[in-house]
């Protein structure tokens, strides 16, 4: 086991100069091995990880994996597999075996991420006490090294493909390493469900059973994820709420933010400068992308969408620029009664979290579609990137009202112009593509998997008679898996 394990002493950043790579195109043959899973077990996409609990890198891909749950609601199922980075401790691996022995392994795996698996005996067993184990089977199958067989196992499954540093991911056999960006983690699994959609037989092991036996590329020439500023991206209208502006406008503006970003506070005024210029010409739609060093931004976030429910959100998004670097409790308070809100109703919104899955869906799809920071706004779905001063917007906004006008001249209806350009353009909203208009003039239905996502979006907004009206039109495993979703959010469709 020393000799496998010397093989992963540095996480994925570090490499030897001779090694062979795994080609982000083909499919390797990658065993299951024993460890522990998570999602449904006929779900149709499966990620193998090794990882180890004080790899920084598998500590940061945790948040893009919990990301990419969301967005592919009971279609991924995790196999977590172990590499541990330093061959004489692997205590972390074996407790995080010995608590999934009893159902906890996320929680145990999730506070050894927490102190970057740097613990002792004494350290595992009070979290194990935190956690509700049976600490008499717990120490046993500490003392008996129990688990020390199946870590071997592991290393030795990762020797023989080749993988020599963690995280590595393999998506349906496809090879994801490192740390990347949720949009590679996402165009991956739509690749995936692609594929299985034309497999007769979509067993992992069937997906798999004709891949690659090993590392077999000198030279991996990684995606780059950025924004093409010349390129239109599917934009949907977020959620409820968060618009300004009729639906007929020809200039539609999305604007990426975050309460706690100061470029985002620079922009703010700007677009409403550009909104009180063009009046009923523009429409500007806020949606939610609290960064994860920005710690007060996601609650931030949530009081926000707390306000959307009440129909004060503009008002509320106003008040919370005005006092830009405030954001305490008492802060998001004070600008919900500034905006006129029913605090009872806002206080309990805020107290049980009940849009935080709402606002991660949304940052999310953010992140899947390329977006990598704040302020991001797309004009009529085109990007730009970071804070721009009134004159630049302006002349965009001007370049798109003089090319919607020739395309309405041509007899398109104006209320059917952003639904005609999103028609052609690039990406996938992921967090509810039900929220991009549709043409009206003729019918337009939303695909499957697409439909998947907006009853999901839905039942995350706990808005029942949407999700049912959309699960209509869903059939075999996509309706079973929106009904699965729906009903761990307290939605039963019929």
């Amino acid at each position: 086991m020393k000799a496998a394990v010397a093989l992963a002493l540095l996480c994925a950043s570090s490499a030897f100069a001779d090694k062979l790579e795994f080609d982000p195109a083909s499919i390797y043959k990658v065993p299951q091995g024993t460890g522990p899973t998570d999602g449904p077990a006929e779900a149709p996409v499966t990620i193998v990880a090794w990882s180890d609990h004080s790899c920084g890198y598998c500590i940061r891909a945790q948040a893009t994996l919990d990301q990419l749950v969301r967005l592919y609601p009971g279609q991924v199922r995790f196999v977590h597999r172990t590499l541990p980075l330093d061959e004489d401790n692997t205590l972390s691996a074996e407790a995080s075996l010995a608590a999934a022995a009893q159902g906890k392994f996320r929680p145990m795996s999730d506070r050894l991420y927490g102190v970057h698996g740097k613990v002792d005996r004494p350290a595992v067993e009070l979290m194990a006490r935190e956690l509700g184990l049976d600490m008499l089977r717990f120490r046993a199958a500490l003392d008996t090294g129990a688990y020390r067989a199946q870590i071997a196992e592991d290393v030795k499954d990762a020797t023989t493909l080749g993988v020599t540093g963690t995280p590595v991911f393999f998506v349906n056999g496809r090879p994801i390493s490192g740390n990347q960006p949720l949009k590679v983690f996402a165009d991956t699994v739509d690749e995936e469900l692609a594929r299985v959609a034309q497999t007769k037989t979509a067993t992992y092991d069937a997906l798999v059973a004709h891949g690659k036996p090993t590392a077999d590329v000198p030279d991996v020439d990684r995606e780059r994820t950025e924004l093409d500023l010349k390129t239109t991206y599917k934009m949907g209208l977020g959620l409820p709420g968060h618009q300004q502006g009729p639906d007929d406008a020809l200039v539609t503006i999305v604007v990426w933010g975050d309460f706690q970003c100061p470029f985002c506070a620079k922009m703010a005024p700007i677009l409403e400068q550009v909104r009180a210029k063009y009046g009923a010409q523009v429409r500007l739609v806020y949606r939610h992308l609290p960064m994860t060093f920005h710690k007060k931004a996601a609650l931030a976030a949530e009081a926000a969408v707390a306000a959307a429910a009440q129909g004060k959100f503009w008002a509320f998004h106003d008040a919370a620029w005005a006092g830009f670097g405030h954001l305490e409790r008492a802060d998001l308070e004070q600008y919900a009664q500034i905006a006129g809100l029913d605090l009872g109703a806002f206080r309990a919104a805020l107290d049980d979290r009940r849009h935080h899955d709402v606002v991660i869906a949304e940052a999310a799809a953010a992140l899947a579609l390329g977006i990598d920071g704040t302020p991001t706004t797309f004009i009529n779905g085109k990007p730009i990137v970071g804070s721009k001063d009134f004159a630049g917007v302006q002349k965009i906004v001007d370049e798109q009202l003089d090319q919607a006008r020739k395309v309405v001249a041509g007899g398109i209806p104006a209320k059917d112009y952003y639904a005609v350009v999103m028609s052609g353009a690039t990406g996938i909203d992921r967090a509810d593509p039900a929220s991009i208009p549709d043409v009206t003039g003729m019918r337009v239905t939303l695909r499957a998997d697409d439909r998947t996502r907006a009853v999901a979006a839905a039942c995350r907004r706990r808005d029942a008679r949407r999700a049912t009206e959309l699960a209509a039109g869903l059939a075999g495993d996509a309706r079973r898996r929106a009904v699965l979703v729906c009903a761990a959010g307290g939605i039963d469709l019929p």
